[in-house]
């Protein structure tokens, strides 16, 4: 046995060694896909040697890329492919370094740079590109002979990496007038470094000239050009000096040069002239311009040599300093072309006129002159805009005045408020008449430094115009109700801030409330729960005061739990009620009903069409406004913040009786009344009063209530006779308009309720009736119940309300409905938020009275009794041996009581005899007095269980038979093995045992042998 085992084991040892020790050893890879997260095995492959030339080119590659280290470039050899499906060594045919965002370098310090729809030329490249590079080109180097051109058509990307590029000469020959040129190409330039470009292409002398250029050339009105620094697409990013810059300068000694815009030279050609479509999204940039031309803009006389001008320049971003020379714009254009569209939106810019010329806008000269379309916008953007003083021009505008000025404005971002400062200099400044702003707002200025920038929103501001003193402060939004305010609660949620005459921020101690008195009115009319705005005024040391409103509302967020040094969304709301009828309300509508207000984290009030009216609900209200149903409906506002507060919007007016004349267009209409019967009787006036009766023309006007007439007098007579007489029930009464339209609605008089002659119009109504009904059968519902008892109720508008019964009684009702019980039972209904009427239920019906003797003689028969009505006594029976003490029954706690049959019947009953057994001689208690319980039965005697079970093999074929077909093996008796059974079970276990030591034994002899 034991050689056997050995033997396996060698044969599996061997066949492991032999799967082991033959073949390729498979190596596995691990690649990540591109585009998926993880790894994982992908590829298994058998190892191979890499070939000497793979090698080789391999290090070739690398010895190329450490040829410029500054640019920490890769080179790249383009192969050419053959046909063959196995792997050869392919020719390297050229090669070309790459930045690393894949960019071809070039340097324009190696030669000109040409970028084409076919690729880049120049720049050091040792051949042509054959197609153009789809992630662009990173330039570099120095140089004073060299330019770049992106030829028409094109569309790429450039990365500036400090290059310096200065071009051309007074009155030059050369064709390399500009430093860098992208007319009719689309290009974005992103700034590296420090990058200057300085053109010299100008003119000696004032007059056209074909020499002239541009240190950055865009011509004609087509193409795009965008400037940016390397976080320009980084949110929230403010450029610094950490960021790229240029320096683009036209010499400002040499007429018609231009820094960034569209050249003089091209001025009569059509396709070649103005300057459009510039974007500035980041950077520190400087435009300086030569003579009569903008720092940013188009040409000098572009407009009338070829009907080109400056449009669509657009700054979202970076520090930009653009300055012209005489009849040159900062911004705008060169001798009067016309200026359509510039939009500031980011960063800061400061652009300065030379003479005759505006900082932004259009200049002085032969053009329209015509400044429109200009706009700053944003929430940190600062735009500071300087026209000539000595000639009066306009930091923003036009050189030809204001007639030439149209749709230029400043809009601040949702969180802030505009400034517009109007003046000969930072510190000598007014502000703009309706600064701060917080809407769209034309600017016109009458000086020439103009500044326009943004600050945190707040509700109110005042500034005080000879100090320049600033105050301002939020107004609080907050349920009623709940804790008082403290004052610096009320300071942290109006986030009071001022500003002194020299700029610098007041200390919050400094602001203090003018009138402590108003904290306390605010304080108690939020403990009342009122609702209203309340003024609050801050005030500077000096006087300058703001006051905003602490606008308490029915619904929303209470602003005394809030934490004022971590501000929270807020929005509040009032419940509105509103006619129904007419036209739909639209959102507008319930905003202004509500009062509807909200406010985000940083204290910022939202525009009213922020805060968005539930579509559904406010679906569900007009449907019912235009069916002319009353009734009360939930309504949500949700803020941006996705903060809500929910109403009750209140329909009132649905008339239950509407009547129009087809023909004339007369309409009466009125509504029912509920009134307790007796009492005063009812006049004409409170009829009318009590019905709101109304009625109108068939064009629609009012007619006067004292026109309605009542057509049937004796209606009247017969319901103040009901009423006199506490008849209750329902009569007619019939209104009549002028023209003969009548409406007749009904009068309710009921057995309880409220008095409506004595309550008039303008309180709700109730009234009910007390009623009787047969016990038994299902329960009561509460719309059942309500009709049974004729309930109604009228809200204060004298719409129809909605009753509810009282929950309690309504199951107690219920409970002896059930059970055949008869009585009277209390039910109230109650109107929401109004009076209550509470009347008698009465359960009719008959009922068994049965007699148990209790073993004696002459029972009497059963009685049927009529609920509420009393059993007849019977004679007493007769029991041997015992005296008679009475009929006894057994209460809801199992108590054995006696009858008195002055008692009401309410339900079935069986009373039982109750004896007690005469003297006999000495008898124990027990003996003496027998109740009325039911006697013990004897216990059944059980069968003895055998206490030997006949076990035989019969029986244990049938207990198989009956286990295989699952019968007979249920009970305890069958299942279970008996004491017989268990001795011979271990009878049986003793002798396996003994034949398992047998056996034992033997295997031990035959091992010692």
């Amino acid at each position: 046995m034991k050689k056997k085992w050995m033997r396996c084991l060698a044969a599996v040892s061997l066949i492991v060694t032999m799967g082991a020790g033959t073949g390729a050893v498979p190596q596995a890879h691990e690649e990540e896909m591109a585009g998926k997260s993880g790894g994982g095995i992908s590829e298994i492959q058998t190892l191979a040697p890499e070939t000497e030339q793979e090698t080789t080119e391999e290090k070739g590659t690398e010895a190329a890329s450490t040829e410029t280290p500054k640019i920490k470039g890769t080179e790249t050899t383009e192969r050419q492919e053959t046909g063959s499906t196995q792997r050869k060594a392919k020719k390297p045919v050229k090669k070309k370094m790459l930045s690393e965002n894949g960019q071809t370098l070039l340097d324009v310090s190696q030669g000109d740079i040409r970028i084409t729809e076919n690729g880049a030329t120049g720049g050091g490249l040792s051949q042509n590109e054959t197609s153009l590079n789809p992630k662009g080109y990173w330039i570099t180097g120095t140089t004073t002979s060299n330019n770049i051109e992106v030829l028409e058509g094109v569309e790429t990307d450039i990365t500036l990496d400090n290059v310096s590029i200065t071009i051309g000469e007074v009155d030059t020959t050369t064709s390399k007038w500009d430093c860098i040129n992208v007319s009719h190409a689309d290009v974005t330039i992103t700034l590296v470094g420090e990058n200057r470009l300085i053109c010299n292409s100008g003119s000696s002398a004032d007059g056209f000239s074909g020499s002239t250029g541009a240190a950055l050339a865009k011509d004609g009105m087509d193409g795009t050009l965008t400037i940016q620094c390397e976080n320009a697409g980084i949110e929230g990013h403010r450029c610094n000096s950490s960021c790229g810059s240029l320096l683009a300068e036209g010499n400002p000694d040499i007429w018609h040069v231009g820094a960034i815009g569209s050249t003089l030279r091209n001025i009569a050609d059509k396709k070649n002239c103005g300057f459009s479509n510039l974007t500035i999204k980041g950077g520190n940039i400087e435009a300086y311009a030569g003579l009569h031309t903008a720092g940013i803009g188009s040409a000098c006389v572009s407009e009338r040599g070829g009907g080109g001008y400056t449009s669509n320049i657009r700054i979202s971003g970076g520090n930009i300093k653009a300055t012209g020379t005489d009849k040159g714009s900062g911004i705008g254009s060169g001798y009067g072309n016309t200026v359509d569209g510039i939009y500031i939106s980011g960063g800061y810019v400061e652009a300065r006129g030379g003479a005759n010329a505006p900082g932004i806008g259009a200049s002085y000269g032969g053009g329209n002159m015509d400044t429109k379309n200009i706009q700053v916008s944003g929430g940190d953007t600062v735009v500071v805009a300087i026209g000539d003083e000595a000639t009066s021009m306009p930091g923003i505008g036009s050189a030809g005045g204001n007639d030439k000025v149209s749709n230029v404005t400043a809009a601040p971002d949702f969180g802030y408020q505009g400034y517009i400062q109007d003046g000969t200099s930072l510190t000598d400044y007014t502000f703009v008449d309706g600064t701060p702003f917080q809407e769209n707002t034309a600017i016109e200025v009458g000086k020439f430094y103009t500044k326009v920038y943004f600050g945190p929103f707040r509700d109110t501001n005042q500034i005080e115009k000879d100090t320049k003193e600033q105050i301002g402060a939020n107004h609080v939004i907050s349920k009623t109700g709940g804790e008082a305010f403290t004052k610096e609660q009320l300071k942290g949620l109006t986030k009071v801030t001022g500003k002194q005459e020299n700029g610098t921020d007041f200390s919050m101690d400094d602001l203090r409330f003018e009138f402590p008195e108003q904290i306390e009115a605010i304080n108690k009319a939020k403990a009342e729960k009122k609702l209203g705005e309340y003024p609050l005024v801050f005030t500077t040391p000096n006087g300058t005061k703001t006051t905003v409103k602490v606008c308490l509302k029915a619904e929303g967020t209470d602003a005394a739990k809030v934490d004022p040094e971590h501000l929270e969304v807020t929005i509040g709301a009032n419940s509105f009620s509103k006619e129904t009828g007419g036209l739909t309300l639209t959102a507008d509508d319930v905003r202004t009903l509500s009062s509807v207000q909200g406010k985000d984290a940083e204290g910022t009030t939202y525009k009213d069409e922020h805060l968005i009216p539930n579509e559904k609900e406010l679906k569900a209200i007009n449907d019912a406004k235009t069916a002319g149903k009353a009734g009360k409906f939930e309504l949500t506002f949700t803020s941006p913040d996705k903060k809500s507060v929910k109403i009750t919007v209140s329909l009132h007016g649905e008339y239950d009786k509407i009547v129009q004349d087809a023909d004339s267009g007369e309409m009466i209409k009125a509504k029912h009344i509920i009134s307790k019967t007796s009492g005063a009787p009812f006049t004409k006036e409170q009829l009318k009063e009590l019905s709101r009766v109304k009625a109108v023309t068939g064009d629609d006007s009012v007619i006067e209530t004292d026109l309605i007439t009542f057509p049937k007098q004796e209606q009247i007579e017969k319901l103040n006779e009901a009423k006199a007489s506490k008849k209750t029930g329902e009569f007619e009464l019939t209104f009549a308009a002028p023209d003969g339209t009548e409406a007749t609605v009904t009068v309710y008089l009921t057995e309880e309720g409220l008095d409506g002659a004595a309550q008039g119009s303008g309180k709700p109504s109730c009234g009910a009736d007390s009623v009787s009904h047969p016990t038994g059968g299902n329960s009561f519902g509460e719309e059942e119940l309500t009709e049974l008892c004729r309930a109604r109720g009228k809200d204060e508008n004298g719409d129809n309300a909605i009753l509810k019964i009282d929950e309690e009684q309504l199951r107690k009702l219920n409970e002896a409905k059930a059970a055949g019980k008869t009585g009277t039972f209390d039910v109230t209904f109650t109107m929401e938020d109004g009076p209550r009427v509470k009347v008698a239920v009465a359960l009719t019906g008959e009922h068994t009275v049965t007699f148990d003797t209790d073993g004696g003689q002459d029972a009497p028969g059963a009685q049927t009794v009529t609920g509420g009505k009393e059993a007849s006594q019977p004679e007493e029976p007769k029991k041997a041996g015992y005296l008679f003490e009475g009929w006894y029954y057994t209460d809801a706690e199992g108590n054995e009581v006696k009858w008195d049959f002055n008692t009401l019947v309410h339900e079935n009953l069986t009373l039982k005899a109750k004896w007690k057994k005469k003297a006999e001689g000495t008898t124990s208690k027990e003996e003496t007095t027998t109740a009325a319980k039911k006697p013990k039965k004897e216990k059944e005697k059980k069968p003895k269980k055998k206490s030997k079970t006949s076990w035989n093999y019969r029986e244990v074929a049938e207990r198989r038979a009956r286990k295989k077909t699952g019968e007979g093996w249920g009970t305890a008796e069958e299942g279970t093995a008996q004491t017989g059974e268990e001795s011979k079970v271990m009878w049986i276990i003793c002798f396996m045992a003994g034949a398992a030591g047998v056996m034992t034994g033997v295997a031990r002899r035959r091992k010692q042998r």
